[in-house]
């Protein structure tokens, strides 16, 4: 059997993905234990009939561990607020983009993130502080695609979170990663001195992983050419700086002692610039690599990645649902899974041979995998990474070398620096115009949705599917192009139920003004009040890959306030519909024209249509509307209260709705919203 510590990383995965499944959370641990040593066990039958390797049984532990491992990390110690006096020492400092500082608190058996406002007293790294306020637990996602506190901040080892009404602060407590995070400033500082804002937040961004100052519209920028990864410390960046240093020190000492010497200075960069998880992985993998050159050893790719990855689950397995961990891990495995496939693919188009062919290969191996993750959790793809990637290729070790040369230079002789920064300055206003013109070319952000999992599952079948496609020859490769047209169809297939439903699909937004979407097959509504959520709204069309909605209920006039928050939506709207008789203001009519929207007036008992939905306007008290949706045998009264739907959600995804077989009763007043649900045969979805 090849590369056991693959097969390794494939059984942890399941067992995390068994443990953290809501489906199998209402199971008790025996039995939940008993059913996953059972498939472990079946699965570890089957590979043992394919290879005859008798340590495949091994393999089951992996299952039980990545079990055992995501039921602790899922485990929460704040169940409910409780106001507390939480004492601890900080051991990492941030700021929010409304200017808190966002503090990570460890007490003796918890961490804590507090928030701590512009005019409270500010913590530094390694000071004890006591925080006197609300504790609370992290929250869920309330919305498709919606950000989750719980898995972003529980990955962190974080149990709670807490605005301090008082803070008291102590002494300080230096350690290690102290003095580290203090040399960082002092090279965040060089930086600040020899460059201008936006390139200093740049360089201060790829060399040290400090992205506070990082100017956003640039990021932007980066990310319509494909380049944004060049902002985050990852494999290239680990890489080229450990071969660099590593070749430097074997002109004066033996190569053994300096891969020592780089395996200490790779794990204190690591803690210096925080420790993120490409950064970890990165580090671990070029570890690998010098140990291995010390050992005189061979380097394997895959069971290097492999071994960085189980490393890294182990430690933390909620890691595995990180976008951040999910792009880096996938574009190392992606080239090394398809850069062979994709180098014969090009052969066969007769591209032009040598180190081209190859550093072309790499570049679209890394890309095709980036697609996959960006789509499924930003529901977009950069369209011109792999020639954006191919423009920089050529000076970004240039650029990571110097760049890391200037700030150390820049610690002893700041004016010898200073004649080091020059090319690197003008490396990165050549990024800035380069990824300005990307950015204002067609397509550059395309929305293609994502949130999927059936989605996303295909996408990586296809992507097997091509790797193991193009390893064959002769009739074999031909038979296995079968495979490929089959996977395609597939995702095709996917794709197509994903953003045409043949059901009528309901999702309520969890917002402050509330909004509905109605979707089927093509025909997309969306009824609201334009009271607050509309960016939320956008992000659900986004994942939704829906361009441009039929039409906008707006069941209560929009006031001067709202208009702020129609523009951003308008230009999503075909028709827009409002109650007759209302009195919305200028600059809502200037919007309209703006964006080419229809407006339509609707007065009481008024029928309108789209596609299979049939509406019926219903006048309320205060000039305000309600509607009566019909689709098939199913009728939904939807109204507001004059404070949007709120109530509406809960109605949905409450004890309410009781379903028998194909049969959908439901009959209840709650609040100023009533649904009634009934018929034959009638799916109701809630995203």
């Amino acid at each position: 059997m090849r590369r056991p510590l693959l097969w390794t990383l494939g059984f942890l995965v399941l067992g995390i993905l068994i443990g953290s499944a809501e489906v199998f959370m209402t199971l008790s641990p025996m039995l939940l234990f008993g059913l996953s040593l059972l498939l472990g066990l079946i699965f570890c039958g089957i590979l043992y009939r394919l290879y005859h390797y008798r340590a495949v049984f091994v393999f089951v532990l992996f299952i039980l561990i990545g079990l055992w491992r995501v039921d602790y990390s899922i485990h929460s110690h704040v169940i409910d607020p409780i106001y507390v006096e939480f004492h601890g020492v900080v051991i990492d400092t941030s700021r929010t983009s409304g200017g808190n500082q966002r503090v990570v608190v460890r007490g003796q058996d918890i961490r804590v993130m507090a928030y701590l406002r512009p005019y409270q007293p500010q913590a530094a790294l390694g000071q004890r502080i006591a925080v006197t306020g609300y504790l609370r637990p992290l929250a869920r996602a309330q919305n498709p695609g919606g950000y989750d506190q719980f898995q972003h901040l529980r990955s962190q080892k974080i149990d709670a979170y807490i605005w301090p009404d008082e803070i008291d602060l102590g002494e300080m407590r230096p350690s290690m990663i102290v003095y580290l995070r203090r040399f960082r400033d002092r090279l965040s500082n060089v930086y600040d001195s020899l460059l201008p804002a936006r390139e200093a937040g740049v360089i201060k961004s790829m060399v040290l992983g400090d992205r506070l100052d990082m100017d956003r519209d640039l990021a932007t920028q980066y990310r319509s050419m494909g380049i944004f990864h060049i902002l985050s410390i990852s494999g290239m960046h680990v890489t080229i700086l450990t071969m660099v240093f590593f070749s430097v020190l074997k002109l004066f000492v033996a190569e053994r002692y300096a891969g020592i010497v780089v395996l200490v200075v790779m794990i204190g960069y690591c803690l210096m610039t925080g420790a993120a998880v490409p950064t970890v992985r990165a580090v671990t993998m070029g570890a690998i690599l010098v140990f291995g050159r010390v050992l005189y050893r061979d380097y394997d790719l895959l069971a290097s990645v492999s071994f960085a990855a189980i490393v890294l689950l182990i430690f933390e397995p909620l890691y595995l649902f990180n976008m951040s961990f999910q792009l880096s891990f996938a574009a190392v495995f992606s080239i090394g899974i398809l850069k062979t496939p994709i180098e014969r693919m090009l052969t066969l188009l007769r591209l032009p041979s040598g180190g081209f062919r190859g550093s072309l290969s790499v570049g679209i191996a890394a890309v095709v995998a980036s697609y996959v993750v960006f789509a499924h959790h930003l529901y977009e793809i950069p369209i011109y990474s792999v020639i954006g990637n191919i423009v920089i290729m050529p000076t970004t070790t240039i650029l990571l070398v110097l760049g890391a040369l200037t700030g150390l230079v820049g610690l002893v002789w700041l004016p010898a620096a200073a004649v080091l920064v020059g090319p690197v300055y003008f490396i990165l206003r050549f990024y800035e115009l380069a990824s300005s013109f990307f950015a204002v070319l067609p397509g550059a952000m395309t929305v293609v949705g994502g949130g999927s999992l059936m989605v996303t599952a295909a996408g990586v079948g296809v992507l097997l599917a091509f790797a193991y496609g193009f390893s064959g020859f002769g009739e074999e490769f031909r038979n296995r192009m079968v495979l490929l047209v089959g996977m395609v169809l597939v995702l095709v297939v996917c794709v197509f139920v994903r953003d045409f439903p043949l059901d009528l699909r309901v999702t309520v937004l969890h917002t402050h003004g509330g909004y509905i979407v109605l979707r089927h097959r093509h025909d997309i509504l969306v009824v609201g009040t334009a009271r607050g959520g509309e960016s939320v709204l956008l992000r659900y069309l986004d994942m939704r890959n829906a361009g441009r909605t039929d039409g906008l209920v707006l069941l209560e006039a929009p006031r001067t306030a709202d208009i702020r928050r129609l523009e951003v939506v308008l230009p999503r709207v075909q028709t827009l519909y409002l109650p007759a008789g209302a009195m919305p203001p200028e600059a809502l009519y200037e919007l309209i024209t703006r964006y080419g929207v229809e407006l339509i007036w609707l007065n009481d008992n008024d029928y309108f249509d789209i596609g299979w939905l049939m509406l019926q306007a219903q006048a309320q008290p205060g000039s305000r509307l309600g509607l009566q949706l019909g689709f098939d045998d199913l009728l939904v009264d939807i109204t507001s209260d004059g404070y949007g739907l709120d109530g509406f959600a809960d109605l949905i995804l409450g004890a309410g709705v009781a379903v028998l077989g194909d049969r959908v009763y439901y009959t209840e007043y709650y609040g100023a919203v009533q649904v009634r649900l009934s018929g034959e045969r009638i799916r109701y979805w809630v995203d």
